[in-house]
């Protein structure tokens, strides 16, 4: 679900939170910040930039396709 704080620091080439923090903001990444400070990354949005993919989640439907019939 979330990188692991070696990832990160492995991503951002950072070890320190606060840098961490800055290169991600820098770099367009979206992040929460946990209880004890620290950058939380979800892996698929790291996955889906790198590879360059969409970013944002595609949209739910609760419609069928009716122009698939």
């Amino acid at each position: 679900m979330f990188l692991t704080q070696s990832e990160l620091a492995e991503l951002t080439e950072r070890k320190r939170k606060g840098e961490q923090i800055a290169w991600l903001k820098a770099n367009g990444y979206h992040f929460a910040t946990g209880a004890n400070g620290h950058a939380r990354v979800m892996r698929e949005h790291v996955h889906a930039r790198l590879c360059g993919g969409n970013v944002a989640a595609a949209p739910v439907t609760l419609e069928p396709n009716w122009g698939a019939m």
